[in-house]
């Protein structure tokens, strides 16, 4: 028997199934806050399927659970003990392929998706519960001495505009007294909690029996479907009547599971892909914008620089045209003549007749006479 939980969970009263389902709504700081107790309440209805099978009836077992929910939490497909058992955000918040890791670090760069729990549910058997598989499951793990298994689940919004899906953790607690047996903790993604509590009660049950197949070698679990610690279906001995029918269905059902699964990771890598690809679309659709104005800018550009250009052309021929019209003149002057720096005026020269008005300023002598200093050059 285990120990009793620090805070029981009560008896759901009402017209609901006797079965404990629990359902709430609260953010992950809270569920980490007290692993032990996560909070509970009623609210979702057993798997309902139709005749001639009957999945769910109104039993009521009084007797309230005996232990609290372990702390869920290791990688898809795994088996682990209670001493290596990893904590409960990797179990909730980790996604069970690789793909949607490389995604969440892609998506933190560009656009933040927020894996914060939307919805947390919990349902533990031995409590007079009729989902399919629960019987058999409750049956089997009461005759082994393993407490009652326990199933939660968290609705995770991790699809950047796209539709919210099941993070499903199946505990199967070992036997606590000794000889004491092996924990079976497995995850799985579902699209919804009753799809996966439904998976996840066949799951256990195969794993249950494969783990022992020495103790259901007696009873009427011999002939059940088995899988191992990594949930592959092993192969079981020949039914008198069926022979490997059952074992060949199984087989089925985990290929099926197992697409499934590949089918939704595709499609979740697939959307993922359209939501960058249609922020590409309007980042190039911004950047076509830009160039489009650049190259307007550059077009008005050059016409305004290829008009300047013909406006000196015609200017430059004009005076090339004076140019030539002054050089073609009577008496014109060759501007581009050897030498053209010299002057063809003779102001240059000594006047050979000066007038007596350029010597006024000099003063006259007595006989009237002005005395002119000439420099003459005596030949020797």
């Amino acid at each position: 028997m285990s120990p009793p939980s620090r805070h029981p969970r009560p008896s759901i009263k009402g017209s609901s199934p006797s079965s404990t389902q629990h359902t709430t709504t609260f953010p992950l700081s809270l569920l980490l806050h007290d692993l032990a107790t996560p909070p509970i309440d009623a609210g979702a209805a057993p798997i309902a399927r139709s005749e001639p099978r009957k999945l769910c009836s109104n039993r009521r077992r009084t007797s309230p659970p005996q232990a609290t929910p372990p702390v869920p939490g290791a990688s898809p497909s795994s088996t682990s003990t209670p001493s290596t058992l990893p904590s409960l955000a990797g179990a909730l918040v980790s996604p069970p392929t690789p793909y949607l890791s490389r995604r969440r670090a892609s998506l933190s760069s560009s656009t933040t998706t927020s894996m914060e729990p939307t919805n947390v549910k919990f349902y533990q058997l031995g409590n007079g519960g009729d989902l399919i598989f629960e019987r058999d499951l409750d049956l089997l793990s009461d005759s082994l001495g393993r407490p009652h298994p326990e199933f939660h689940g968290v609705e995770v919004n991790d699809q950047h505009g796209g539709e919210l899906q099941w993070i499903i953790t199946a505990d199967l607690r070992g036997k606590v007294e000794p000889p004491t047996s092996e924990r079976i903790l497995f995850t799985f993604r579902e699209s919804s909690w009753l799809d996966g509590l439904a998976r996840a009660l066949q799951e256990g049950l195969a794993r249950l029996c494969g783990q022992n197949v020495v103790a259901v070698l007696a009873s009427r679990f011999a002939h059940h479907a088995r899988r191992d610690a990594f949930g592959v279906p092993m192969q079981i001995q020949m039914h008198p009547q069926l022979r490997h029918h059952v074992d060949h269905l199984d087989y089925m059902l985990y290929q099926t599971q197992k697409e499934l699964d590949n089918s939704r990771g595709y499609a979740n890598q697939t959307h993922f892909a359209l939501t960058q690809h249609g922020e590409a679309i309007k980042m190039l659709n911004k950047d076509r914008k830009s160039l489009r104005l650049q190259r307007a800018k550059k077009d008005a550009t050059i016409v305004r620089l290829r008009a300047k250009i013909a406006a000196l052309e015609i200017t430059v021929k004009a005076q090339e045209d004076q140019l030539r019209e002054l050089e073609d003149d009577d008496g014109g002057i060759d501007l581009q003549g050897g030498e053209a720096f010299l002057s063809d005026d003779d102001d240059f020269e000594e006047e050979e007749d000066p007038e007596e008005a350029d010597f006024e300023f000099l003063e006259a002598a007595e006989d009237g006479i002005i005395p002119i200093d000439v420099d003459v050059d005596v030949e020797e």
